[in-house]
């Protein structure tokens, strides 16, 4: 019961983050209600996030910006690198990019909002309003020959 508790507090705190950045500009990211579903997800026992291993040789993903290693505040600025192996090129339309625990598709969320650039070397977007707590991204592109490069972006928005 304290495990519910403590669940809607944090969904209520997320929709009140998410209501008061609207005013901000940028792009939702993440909805108040898809937040919810991915803390009740992780809540569940025996919850797991495994990601899958990428194919050898993928193209290379570096994550400039956010940081992973300290609290960020919103809104969120996403700034990625793709490097292919050598005698490969990037693939841009195979970007997917995959929310937290349950992999809610959020792609073209991203590539659909105002200022987002995407291309075979990487993709920029700025101001996404993310919810406080703490986050997932799943970022996969592939090459010219099909293979697949894969990160994990773990972040925690204030």
């Amino acid at each position: 019961m304290r495990a519910k508790s403590l669940l809607a507090l944090m969904a209520a705190a997320a929709v009140l983050a998410v209501a008061s950045a609207a005013a901000g500009g940028g792009f939702d990211l993440l909805t108040p209600k898809e937040y919810s579903t991915e803390l009740n997800a992780r809540a569940l026992p025996g919850a797991a996030f495994v990601p899958r291993a990428a194919d050898l040789n993928a193209p290379t993903i570096t994550v400039m910006t956010p940081d992973s290693h300290a609290p960020i505040k919103p809104p969120v600025d996403i700034d990625l690198r793709f490097k292919p192996a050598e005698g490969a090129t990037v693939n841009a339309g195979s970007l997917k990019i995959l929310y937290g625990f349950m992999h809610l598709d959020i792609t073209q969320r991203i590539l659909q909002a105002p200022g987002v650039q995407v291309s075979a070397a990487g993709l920029t977007a700025r101001g996404a309003r993310l919810p406080s707590g703490s986050h997932k991204l799943t970022i996969e592109v592939s090459d010219n020959l099909g293979r697949a490069g894969r990160q994990v972006l773990e972040f925690v928005v204030q």
